[in-house]
């Protein structure tokens, strides 16, 4: 079921599928039986979402949303920027901090894509090193974002 929500910039845009279908279906237990989806989960993102928003406006900020997925990759580049990687000729990603292989996770929707650059959330060993929570980005924004961390780092297109 999570190839319906697919998304081939990543799982993070993925899971950002999903939580879109909850809302525009009024975030429906039936639906989310249907879709196999897990209705606790999601109404705890909306729970978080919900206290994020009453929080923004308490300090008069606004909290606009967005669905340039451009927009929504490069601010969670800014937050995982040391958690970069590359695809290497060997078949497997470097980190740009110290060249450490990794893999894609089999769960994740880019499992049989071998997109040039990403950024992900945790890394879990096992009989080998594997990405969860992979999302694409592109080289050049590894400079424009966290330029303080790349400058030294070789970056090509």
């Amino acid at each position: 079921m999570k190839f319906k929500f697919a998304a081939q910039e990543g799982d993070t845009m993925t899971y950002l599928n999903v939580f879109k279908f909850f809302e525009e279906n009024n975030k429906s237990r039936s639906v989310c039986k249907e879709h196999l989806l897990n209705y606790d989960v999601l109404c705890q993102a909306d729970r978080i979402l919900q206290r994020l928003k009453s929080f923004y406006k308490r300090y008069g900020k606004d909290l606009s949303s967005t669905d340039d997925d451009t927009k929504i990759r490069k601010c969670l580049l800014s937050g995982l920027f040391v958690n970069a990687a590359y695809y290497h000729h060997t078949g497997v990603y470097k980190t740009f901090r110290d060249n450490f292989d990794l893999s894609v996770h089999p769960s994740s929707v880019l499992v049989s894509e071998r997109p040039k650059y990403v950024i992900f959330n945790e890394v879990l060993g096992s009989s080998q090193n594997y990405m969860k929570d992979i999302t694409v980005i592109e080289s050049e924004w590894l400079l424009e974002v966290a330029s303080h961390y790349y400058v030294d780092k070789f970056v090509t297109s």
